[in-house]
């Protein structure tokens, strides 16, 4: 059994109603206007994004756990290890409270050229957010997924937590839509909103193409 080196997942904070459905509808509206089938995703802000399942979890970890194993289909191990890491999560996250996303208005909405920070709006870099940020790399690089020595646990939550930030913009943001020179729509920031809900996803093959294919591994409860 191996997990795989490649394959990765990420955390999103997801909007509330209807905040989520009026995100959803502009993004629709800015894939209408652009015209060359752009992908469409759950409107979320990316707590941690493009993290090896394999840095979370595991064979061992998976081993002791209580989920069912077919030893013949590596496939099938990194569902279960997302499984893992989605119940770390779950168990950590009760009670935790809301995410508040501050969208920096002054800074509005403007386009970068990578193709999903295309169409964003960046966020206030608060507390709120930070800190649940540092919770999150904490749970996905807990001690029961450490393989090599028994110091990598200590390494990954010792490193800055800013490594998770992606080039170009390297901050928290929203993104109304991926695609390569999109169109900037006349939209503007959100209202400061507070998430409740978090939804662990694959987000693999990590390219505009390979939108389509992500996939919902499963929702964490903040309340």
């Amino acid at each position: 059994m191996q997990i795989s080196p490649t394959k990765t997942i990420s955390i999103w904070l997801i909007p509330p109603e209807p905040l989520l459905t009026e995100l959803s509808s502009i993004q629709s509206q800015i894939i209408k206007q652009d015209g060359r089938q752009l992908p469409t995703f759950i409107p979320h802000v990316t707590l941690i994004g493009g993290v090896k399942i394999s840095d979370c979890c595991t064979v061992e970890e998976i081993q002791k756990s209580n989920l069912q194993i077919d030893t013949d289909t590596n496939a099938d191990i990194d569902d279960i290890a997302a499984q893992v890491v989605l119940q770390r999560l779950q168990n950590t996250s009760k009670s935790y409270g809301g995410v508040v996303c501050h969208p920096i208005k002054d800074k509005g909405v403007f386009a970068e050229r990578q193709w999903n920070q295309s169409c964003i709006c960046l966020l206030e870099r608060n507390d709120s957010i930070m800190n649940a940020m540092q919770t999150a790399n904490d749970v996905l690089f807990s001690s029961s997924s450490t393989t090599t020595t028994p110091n990598n646990k200590d390494q990954s939550t010792k490193l800055p937590i800013e490594r998770h930030f992606r080039h170009p913009v390297n901050d928290h943001h929203y993104s109304f839509a991926y695609g390569n020179r999109i169109i900037l729509p006349s939209v503007e920031c959100p209202p400061t909103f507070t998430c409740t809900e978090m939804i662990l996803m694959w987000t693999y093959p990590a390219t505009l193409d390979g939108v389509k294919e992500w996939t919902e591994i499963g929702r964490v409860n903040l309340i």
